[in-house]
């Protein structure tokens, strides 16, 4: 797995151990690992919490929410 194509992260079965194992390619020592994500946790968001804002601004529903009248609103025009 020293190819570009192999970066990234695999989960894997290991011969003699019970469950998976999570690999890094190329490797990437856990503390590396936790300092990135805590200095880019600010970069993450909720999906629902941005779903519910697109929804808001573009005043749409979820098709089984009740829109004027107790019609449902497509999300989709």
């Amino acid at each position: 797995m020293q190819d570009p194509a192999y970066v990234g992260v695999a989960v894997m079965a290991m011969q003699g151990r019970p469950g998976y194992t999570r690999i890094r390619t190329p490797y990437v020592a856990d503390a590396d690992a936790a300092r990135v994500a805590e200095g880019t946790s600010d970069l993450t968001a909720d999906p629902d919490l941005c779903l519910d804002a697109l929804l808001d601004s573009t005043g749409r529903t979820f098709p089984d929410d009740e829109g004027p009248g107790g019609a449902p609103v497509p999300l989709v025009k």
